[in-house]
């Protein structure tokens, strides 16, 4: 398996390589970082984690302009 690209809204954020236990998050964006080296099942469970990760970190940006 190669790496694959994750992207969010068009924008490249990450890669998945292969890893002995799935495939492994390498962060490519700043705000995505806290989940490098993160180990995922599948791509797409993947995807579900590093777009609760922005949604959960742009609502505290917002609670704290508010």
């Amino acid at each position: 398996m190669q790496k694959q690209i994750v992207e969010i809204a068009g924008e490249a954020v990450g890669t998945l390589m292969p890893h002995a236990r799935g495939l492994r998050f390498m962060a490519v964006k700043f705000h995505v970082w806290p989940l490098d080296g993160e180990v995922y099942a599948d791509p797409a469970t993947a995807h579900q984690a590093v777009t609760a990760h922005i949604a959960a970190t742009r609502e505290a940006m917002a609670d704290h302009v508010h």
